[in-house]
């Protein structure tokens, strides 16, 4: 799952350390090396990487972010 581009994808954070994020669904919009900018009701909202399991919302598969940590360009030559 590591090598998927995240760009577009429509997500739903299932577990965070940080419980004000649960259950967070959203476009992703931008991603950095640590953070990911989640499209959310007409905000985005600047998420750590870390922190945070995603699940795709189009296949419901399960994305680690402590996998995906790192700059999108070189976990795609991965």
């Amino acid at each position: 799952m590591s090598k998927i581009e995240l760009l577009g994808l429509n997500v739903r954070i299932i577990d965070s350390r940080d419980p004000t994020l649960l259950n967070l669904t959203g476009k992703i919009v931008y991603e950095s090396k640590n953070m990911i900018h989640l499209l959310t009701n007409n905000s985005i909202k600047m998420i750590p990487k870390q922190v945070i399991r995603l699940e795709s919302i189009a296949d419901a598969s399960i994305i680690e972010g402590k996998d995906i940590i790192g700059r999108p360009e070189d976990r795609i030559r991965r």
